[in-house]
């Protein structure tokens, strides 16, 4: 159950986030037409955050990787990504516009946060064997925002105008904070490292496990400490075993070379 309620969780904040973004770039465009008057403006401000996020979507994706809680990280690139578009809307008008499309810029650095950096976490959130059904329904999250966030700009300019657009799609991107600062931390490295391989003695190398160890130069299968057969008349004690390694030699004396 929990397991299902972090997928959920998961999905509702990654389509919260991509909505929001995919709604952030018409409307934008169409509020600096609406209070620049200039197609030119609308269309330069409009690319100033769309081909920034070229640029930041390397950074933040080795931020992602090296961060213990990737999810606080996300949760941050949000707020300012959100942060960020509100101040584009404030500046319209405003501002001299070569301002305003610098802080575009600076903003759509940040845009990656919203579809590879949500991606990234996923294996985090779900077990290896429903990696790859949660990775499709993940893609389909990308084509159910590209779909819905220009219609809803459109939609939410034309009855409540433009500016309300802007608002609207900064909404969205806030309200997946709480799903991307729950995210699931990285595991720790004490609990991800290997069990020790018995060493190797008498010029053999290369452990392989369970006392046997190879030669170099050498392929084929390890090398087992063999004891010949009991012959008549012996003690119980000197009676050895035959082929596989007995409980004494193969722990303290693995076979060389």
């Amino acid at each position: 159950m929990s397991e299902r309620y972090g997928l959920l969780r998961y999905f509702a904040g990654a389509v919260a986030a991509r909505a929001g973004d995919e709604m952030s770039g018409p409307a934008l465009m169409l509020a600096a037409f609406a209070l620049a008057g200039s197609t030119a403006d609308a269309s330069a401000l409009l690319a100033g955050i769309t081909a920034s996020a070229a640029l930041g979507g390397p950074v933040l994706g080795v931020l992602l990787d090296r961060a213990e809680r990737p999810g606080r990280l996300l949760a941050g690139a949000l707020l300012l990504h959100a942060t960020g578009l509100g101040a584009v809307l404030m500046g319209l008008g405003r501002w001299p516009f070569a301002v305003t499309v610098l802080v575009a810029g600076v903003t759509g650095l940040l845009g990656p946060a919203l579809s590879g950096g949500w991606t990234a976490q996923l294996p985090r959130v779900v077990p290896d064997d429903r990696l790859p059904g949660a990775n499709a329904l993940d893609a389909m999250t990308f084509g159910v925002a590209a779909l819905a966030g220009p219609a809803l700009a459109g939609g939410v300019a034309e009855a409540l105008g433009a500016s309300t657009a802007v608002v609207v799609s900064v909404a969205l991107i806030t309200l997946a904070l709480p799903a991307a600062w729950l995210l699931p931390a990285r595991p720790s490295p004490a609990t991800t490292r290997p069990p020790p391989v018995p060493p190797c003695r008498r010029g053999a190398t290369t452990p392989v496990g369970k006392g046997g160890c190879r030669c170099p130069g050498r392929t084929g299968r390890p090398r087992w400490p063999v004891i010949s057969s009991p012959g008549r008349g012996s003690s119980p004690g000197d009676r050895p075993w035959r082929g596989r390694p007995s409980p004494r030699s193969s722990a303290a004396s693995p076979r060389g070379c």
